[in-house]
């Protein structure tokens, strides 16, 4: 499966996808200070941690960068090698890594969820009133809640997008989204987060495929 393929082929990013479950859970391929701090997890957070490292590594050598620890910061963002945009998304069953050079790429974001209905308490925390103002349109409770669960997606993705400019760690208020089509969406900054100023928006695109729901932000770097 590609579940992220269509999202991104024809992008000014590299990618690479797969499922995790299917990764080793030795802590060997990792460089040790990785491996330091995945020696309590448990399986399956190693599997999904080990299979996005392996997977970055492999695009940042593809890109001409060496290959190198990635850890997190404060916010638990991935601290990336300067000149490098990236993102790294996984769940239990699939797990996706894209990355471009700083100089060509401006935004890149990826998210992957169930595509199961958010539940319905977890709505006023994820969902601003302009996200209700659609949502509260769908008759059908099922694909509402399916379509929470896209705000909730879009939301994350816009936000790993944004953080390389303003490394802010926002709330779910901070946006809403916009769904334009079957395939599409844009999210809308509803607070500054410099460079980014109310108003501001970041397109996307998604995809729901085999009980997974992608979404995925790639912007050029204007020349």
């Amino acid at each position: 499966m590609s579940l992220f393929a269509p999202l991104l082929e024809g992008t000014a990013v590299r990618f690479r996808e797969s499922d995790p479950r299917e990764s080793s859970a030795e802590l060997g391929s990792l460089f040790p200070e990785e491996a330091e701090r995945m020696k309590r997890a448990v399986e399956k957070r190693r599997k999904e941690y080990i299979c996005g490292r392996t997977h970055a590594r492999s695009l940042l050598r593809e890109a001409g960068f060496p290959a190198r620890a990635i850890l997190h910061d404060e916010n638990r963002a991935p601290i990336w090698p300067e000149g490098v945009r990236a993102s790294i998304t996984h769940t239990d069953s699939w797990c996706a890594v894209a990355l471009g050079r700083a100089d060509e790429v401006a935004l890149v974001g990826l998210d992957v969820e169930k595509a199961s209905p958010l539940k319905e308490a977890l709505m006023d925390t994820i969902c601003a009133p302009e996200d209700f103002e659609w949502l509260n349109a769908i008759s059908d409770e099922e694909t509402r809640g399916v379509m929470a669960k896209l705000v909730f997606s879009a939301k994350e993705c816009a936000y790993k997008a944004q953080y390389a400019h303003s490394e802010l760690y926002l709330g779910f208020q901070a946006m809403w989204i916009e769904r334009l089509s079957s395939a599409a969406f844009r999210a809308h900054f509803r607070q500054d987060a410099s460079p980014f100023r109310i108003g501001d928006t970041i397109d996307g695109s998604y995809r729901i495929e085999n009980g997974l729901l992608a979404t995925a932000v790639v912007q050029k770097r204007r020349k």
